[in-house]
């Protein structure tokens, strides 16, 4: 038996697509290492800022086991931002540095 023969052309450019390069890229470990440096800074920056965001008020003569602290929102609020940010660099370097390392498994 022999299997039939049909008239209709093959489409042309259907299938899956072909990866142009393979998934390990030794510079996304550079990336990783800049963005490393960034979250270093940024972490810094937050602690700077949230550090400027309290100030020290003087204590009250009659009780001065108290301890009174004002807190300025704009310092705060750039100091969790940066923190923030830090984190999601910090979550993308740990990404780019898999993307690095890893390769594909061998299929046959």
């Amino acid at each position: 038996m022999s299997t039939p023969q049909t008239s209709e052309p093959e489409a042309v450019g259907l299938g899956w697509p072909q990866r142009a390069g393979g998934l390990n890229q030794p510079r996304r470990a550079a990336v990783a290492a800049v963005e490393l440096v960034l979250v270093a800074a940024l972490v810094w920056f937050a602690l700077w800022a949230y550090d400027e965001g309290t100030v020290q008020l003087a204590p009250v003569a009659e009780r001065p086991d108290l301890d009174f602290q004002h807190y300025a929102g704009n310092w705060i609020g750039t100091a969790v931002a940066a923190g923030t940010l830090a984190a999601l660099l910090l979550l993308d370097a740990g990404r780019q540095l898999a993307l690095a390392v890893r390769t594909r498994s061998r299929r046959a």
